[in-house]
């Protein structure tokens, strides 16, 4: 599946024509002088006393840093392989409920905030936690930062990469731009853009927000998760896929059922 819509770009600026008073009206140019160096000083200010709140000082290479040097809230994507199958209850959902599960994760090839490359390749041999995230989702709000504590911590297990898509973007709703959000709350993990027809979302088989799909070693689909997970979980899954247990545990044959967890709801 292959989507060559480009997300809309808030970004580009228009060209405007600056009046022109003609003449030689000195008091005109003097009066713009002194507008233009107001200008700056407030400028400087307010670029000196900014700080980190948006994001700045993020280091290179991450979800914040891409998203401080945003051009595009969505983009196109390149989807290989098939679409994973609805996810259609909340919480960590068992194995054995959720017909995605031992399935290969569709690969993604897109572009972040400031158009560099990301891509989801389930097949490179590094189990992954993907995290779909909606600005406008007060779930989503809830969770990132406890997330990005979590990776602050050292809390994510060695051996397992998390990587985000952001998708559901709508311009009319609170927290837009995601950039925005994601630049300030100093998110590190890559962030894929869906595009304009959420087809990575489509192709995930997600129905609500924040969405989790872990991923195995082998690309196939180990867990999926819809909600606020509680971060214990969510520790808990990334070491045991980590350790290998994806072949007992995730199968729903031999090893500790699962059980999944009651939430209060989920945005849709």
């Amino acid at each position: 599946m292959t989507t060559t819509r480009k997300g809309a770009n808030p970004y580009d600026k228009n060209s405007k024509p600056t009046a022109s008073g003609g003449g030689d009206n000195k008091m005109a140019w003097i009066i713009g002088g002194a507008v233009v160096a107001v200008v700056a000083v407030i400028a400087i200010v307010v670029f000196a006393f900014s700080g980190g709140d948006d994001g700045g000082d993020a280091e290179a290479g991450t979800g914040a840093a891409a998203a401080k040097n945003a051009e595009q809230e969505t983009a196109a994507v390149v989807i290989s392989g098939e679409d994973l199958p609805a996810l259609n209850e909340s919480g960590l959902v068992a194995a054995g409920s959720d017909p995605g599960v031992g399935l290969p994760a569709p690969k993604v090839v897109g572009e972040t905030f400031d158009g560099s490359e990301v891509t989801i390749d389930p097949g490179d041999g590094t189990p992954k936690m993907v995290v779909f995230l909606a600005s406008w989702c007060g779930f989503c709000q809830a969770e990132v930062p406890v997330l990005q504590d979590w990776i602050n911590n050292d809390g994510v297990p060695e051996g397992m990469e998390i990587l985000s898509v952001s998708t559901i973007v709508d311009e009319t709703r609170p927290n837009y731009p995601p950039s925005n959000w994601l630049a300030k709350e100093g998110w590190t993990p890559q962030v894929l853009l869906d595009d304009d027809a959420e087809s990575v979302s489509a192709a995930y088989g997600l129905t609500g927000t924040p969405y989790f799909v872990m991923i195995d070693a082998d690309g196939n689909v180990w867990q999926r998760a819809s909600g606020e997970i509680p971060i214990l979980d969510l520790e808990r899954l990334a070491n045991e896929l980590v350790a290998g247990s994806a072949s007992s545990g995730g199968s729903g044959e031999g090893g500790d059922e699962q059980s999944p967890v009651s939430l209060p709801g989920v945005d849709e």
